[in-house]
């Protein structure tokens, strides 16, 4: 294009000296004047093209030194999803954002939400742990019990299912543990559960013993599965606390399970994000199509009607004329 300008300008230059030279009808007195003016205004024009061809390689050589390697695009596509994109002035991009947007924000006020009600129905375990302790309510009342230590495994489930948990040791008084034999406990269950399985005799129709070594093989089976006597816990009177507990948990499973959505949402937006950046880049680095001035692309569209709803990928193509 500069060369373009330069060569017109400069026949332009050479037909005004020409005609310049010519007689003019009016009389030679008006001819260096014109000439000299119509020499400066092509040569003002002159240099304004040629500063707008500096401008326009300036802009262009700092174009292309701002473009970004496959490798980053792809980085910055997984780590920023819509950055490629928006680096490109791709309208699409905003989509990108906006779905980062709502997956963290589902995603921490979710994870907030649950929690606060863990913590709360966790501070509701120590009104059945308490419970328990009490005079009468046990067989080893005076057992000392920190009731903030923390349940593991599946304890806080079974305090839904349990309305107590039986004694850890049914007989302090004696050597080692005596398991819990109430069935209606959660403890004295798990010593059923543990007889049955490793007891080979029976007496009555109940299991019994035919060596030591079943007896020790039952007892390690309880132990292995029942709480220690910090984590022993009695519902019973406390009706409403129970009921509070059930609800709270419940919540506190529910918001978890829905922050898994965001979790999907966050992750898929980065997949299709890096998959956008591949196909563009690949679909873009074809010669034939360069050479051609057409480019295809990913575009998210939003149908107006139908049975599909919210956004689909569309494959766009586009060509330079």
């Amino acid at each position: 294009m500069r060369i373009l300008l330069a060569a017109t300008s400069t026949l332009v230059l050479c037909f005004l000296q020409l005609g310049a030279a010519a007689p003019q009808p009016g009389g030679n007195n008006q001819g260096p004047r014109l000439q000299a003016s119509l020499a400066g205004q092509v040569e003002m024009a002159w240099s304004n093209n040629s500063s707008a061809g500096q401008v326009y390689a300036q802009r262009g050589s700092a174009e292309k030194g701002t473009e970004l390697s496959p490798g980053v695009r792809l980085l910055l596509g997984a780590l920023v999803p819509g950055l490629p994109q928006f680096l490109d002035g791709r309208p699409r991009a905003w989509a990108y954002f906006v779905a980062e947007g709502a997956a963290v924000g589902g995603l921490a006020l979710l994870n907030s939400r649950g929690k606060s009600y863990e913590n709360r129905y966790k501070n509701l375990t120590r009104a059945a742990r308490g419970n328990f302790v009490y005079p009468g309510l046990r067989n080893n009342p005076t057992e000392d019990v920190n009731l903030i230590a923390t349940g593991y495994g599946e304890y806080y489930e079974d305090m839904l299912k349990w309305p107590s948990s039986g004694d850890y040791d049914n007989d302090p008084d004696q050597g080692g543990v005596q398991p819990e034999t109430d069935p209606r406990t959660y403890n004295g269950h798990q010593w059923d559960i543990a007889k049955i399985n490793n007891y080979t005799g029976t007496s009555g129709g109940l299991p019994v013993p035919l060596s030591a070594a079943e007896r020790q093989a039952a007892l390690d089976a309880y132990l292995a599965q029942v709480y220690n006597k910090e984590l022993n816990w009695y519902w019973t009177g406390l009706e409403a606390e129970s009921d509070e507990y059930r609800r709270l948990f419940d919540r506190s499973e529910k918001s978890y399970r829905n922050r898994n959505k965001f979790i999907t949402l966050l992750i898929a937006n980065h997949l299709v994000s890096v998959l956008d950046v591949l196909i563009t880049q690949r679909l873009n680095s074809s010669e034939a199509l360069k050479g051609r001035g057409m480019n295809l692309g990913l575009l998210m569209y939003t149908p107006t009607a139908g049975a599909v709803a919210g956004q689909i990928p569309m494959l766009v193509f586009g060509k330079k004329f």
